[in-house]
């Protein structure tokens, strides 16, 4: 009896996968709608640079907009961190007309345009004032990129401006 059932078993089985294979040969998924696919949860993570210069990302998407990001830098012993969750209070949220994917948030000072694409994010701050979030002078300016599975992120001037010496910066007081 138990022979029977475990054969029956293995005869249900084997026609249910020769089922799913033939209707996947029969319709089978065309590249642009596996690349148009959206997840129900996507998490971008990476990190690009020694421990005295480096930069991290976190950006978390659920269905097809991106819902969190976190950003940390970290130059000499100068360190800056911006973290925005959308409903958060401390940040405003917007999405762009016509287009998914795409997030202009407002920051304390300046903003960050957050562009999600499945698989890719592309983080570019605007006019952000570095001694809100970093206690240092001058303004982060500078585009941030993490791709799913790629543990580096690419970057392009984040640290320009970063110096501790800018026109707007107080004198240092005289000795004495």
């Amino acid at each position: 009896m138990r022979t029977i059932a475990i054969a029956a078993a293995c005869l249900t089985l084997s026609t249910a996968a020769y089922a799913a294979d033939a209707t996947k040969k029969m319709h089978p998924m065309t590249a642009s709608a596996k690349a148009n696919r959206v997840l129900p949860l996507e998490k971008f993570t990476c990190r690009t640079g020694p421990n005295d210069e480096q930069v991290r990302l976190i950006v978390e998407a659920v269905k097809g907009r991106a819902m969190e990001f976190a950003f940390y830098s970290r130059l000499g012993t100068r360190v800056c961190s911006i973290h925005s969750r959308r409903g958060d209070g401390a940040t405003q949220w917007e999405d762009a007309q016509g287009t998914t994917g795409k997030a202009l948030i407002k920051l304390f000072t300046g903003h960050a345009l957050v562009e999600y694409t499945t698989g890719h994010v592309k983080v570019t701050f605007s006019d952000v004032d570095r001694m809100h979030y970093c206690g240092m002078y001058g303004d982060l300016n500078g585009v941030v990129e993490v791709v799913q599975k790629k543990p580096e992120c690419g970057m392009q001037g984040l640290f320009e401006g970063a110096g501790s010496s800018t026109p707007n910066a107080p004198a240092e007081p005289a000795p004495g």
